[in-house]
């Protein structure tokens, strides 16, 4: 394997360490059997945004910290799309458990709190999807200025998981960590779906820009980060191959709610 590119994978990590919750980082060991996680859509009516964001941000983050003091959750974030758009989500809530087990403490609440919405935000929603998760790969760097901006790319894989998560090592972590190396990115979480057959996505990318100017600055250090590394024979190779690898699908662009 090319020096350059063996150097730049082994930073990579290999699991998840962690998803910030509600801002504060939190350490996540996966295990063989990866974290359990939900990924939890919200939809509703334009007119409902602002109404639906003031419940979240109110009774909704009491209840995600109240389960998260009491043991169920692990950690929680909830992003708010930036920009009404009836075909994308309006929120979404990360949510992630002690153990595989801990789901099963879910379960029961959704008997009482479908969704994990509270009456008043429930009664906004016009559409909710629940997609169970693992959490295969991420990295976080030194804390942010306190302003992130949340970019959201949902992918369908094309090829077997295994497949994927390779070509995520070889082609996309070295990206991310040339971009979190260029000081824009504070944070990248990769979540697989657990059971993705009819689903309109598989994989999810989850980046965490430090603020409004670096993601200003995206499509800039893209362009440099990509400039270095196709010198690499073997990630340019993926590079030029990767259209039969996923298809990208609508991004969204968040801001997280309920920041202590």
């Amino acid at each position: 394997m090319h020096a350059g590119l063996q150097r730049l994978i082994s930073i990579a990590p290999v699991l998840l360490t962690g998803l910030l919750s509600a801002g504060v980082a939190g350490a996540a060991d996966t295990g063989a059997d990866g974290v359990s996680a939900l990924v939890v859509t919200y939809h509703v009516a334009p007119a409902s945004r602002p109404a639906f964001r003031q419940e979240l941000e109110t009774s909704g983050i009491q209840l995600f910290r109240r389960w998260q003091e009491q043991g169920i959750l692990k950690s929680f974030r909830v992003l708010f799309s930036r920009y009404a758009d009836s075909d994308n989500w309006d929120a979404m809530a990360l949510l992630t458990f002690p153990s595989y087990a801990g789901i099963e403490r879910w379960k029961m609440l959704e008997q009482t709190t479908p969704a994990g919405l509270p009456q008043k935000a429930l009664a906004l929603v016009t559409a909710v999807h629940t997609t169970p998760v693992d959490l295969a790969r991420g990295k976080t760097a030194a804390e942010g200025p306190g302003n992130p901006v949340f970019v959201v790319i949902p992918y369908v894989a094309l090829v077997s998981s295994g497949d994927y998560l390779k070509y995520a090592d070889d082609y996309v972590i070295p990206q991310f960590d040339g971009w979190m190396a260029e000081g824009v990115l504070s944070q990248y979480s990769l979540f697989v779906g657990s059971f993705p057959a009819g689903r309109p996505w598989s994989s999810m990318v989850i980046l965490e820009y430090r603020d409004e100017a670096a993601l200003a600055m995206r499509s800039a250090v893209v362009a440099k980060v990509r400039g270095r590394l196709k010198d690499i024979p073997e990630w340019k190779a993926v590079s030029d191959n990767k259209k039969s690898v996923r298809d990208e699908k609508q991004v969204v662009i968040a801001d997280q709610i309920g920041l202590r």
